[in-house]
């Protein structure tokens, strides 16, 4: 895409995710045989809302079992707002006796993707495990993802591949970061 704004920083590109992508496919397909072996059930696998569907499609392609895709909405509150923590839009979603394998774009504190395990426990899931594009690496950190294909420390933004700058540039191939604002 050509006039990208000048303070975005090429921090992967699109051969970069697709490779990471493709690097942790086989332990998650391992476990995907396994637990469809075992339930005799197709793995759910849950798309968060916006941001990690490229991450969850090009996933979800080079998995080696098939896979039933559902997509889901959550939003976040801080704590000066009129609801805090997360909340999960799960529609008519059925996660009784299925093995479920979350997907984000990004794991910063690990809140979002901690609500949702404990939500689809709750829900009667018999395991439930989560890979994320990106884990940040951040000291307040409540959650690991199982997965990630990168991992980042830096408090910078990310755009592209999903992610947003104010709802701009989603679709770039590429992500990069943008300086956080002080």
């Amino acid at each position: 895409m050509e006039n990208l704004p000048k303070n975005y920083t090429l921090a992967f590109s699109e051969q970069e995710i697709l490779s990471s992508t493709a690097r942790i496919c086989p332990e998650i397909s391992s476990w995907a045989e396994q637990a469809q072996e075992s339930s005799s059930k197709q793995l759910l696998a849950v798309c968060i809302l916006r941001g990690g569907v490229f991450f969850f499609t090009d996933l979800l392609r080079r998995l080696s079992v098939t896979v039933e895709p559902v997509f889901i909405r959550t939003w976040g509150y801080s704590s000066n707002e009129q609801l805090s923590g997360v909340r999960v839009a799960l529609d008519d979603l059925v996660a009784e006796g299925r093995d479920i394998l979350i997907v984000d774009d990004i794991c910063d504190t690990g809140s979002t993707l901690r609500k949702l395990q404990n939500v689809f426990r709750e829900l009667g899931a018999r395991e439930v495990r989560s890979a994320a594009l990106i884990h940040r690496q951040v000291p307040d950190s409540v959650f690991t993802p199982n997965w990630s294909a990168f991992q980042y420390s830096g408090p910078e933004w990310f755009v592209g591949y999903g992610m947003d700058d104010n709802g701009l540039y989603r679709n770039l191939p590429d992500i990069y970061t943008i300086p956080p604002v002080k």
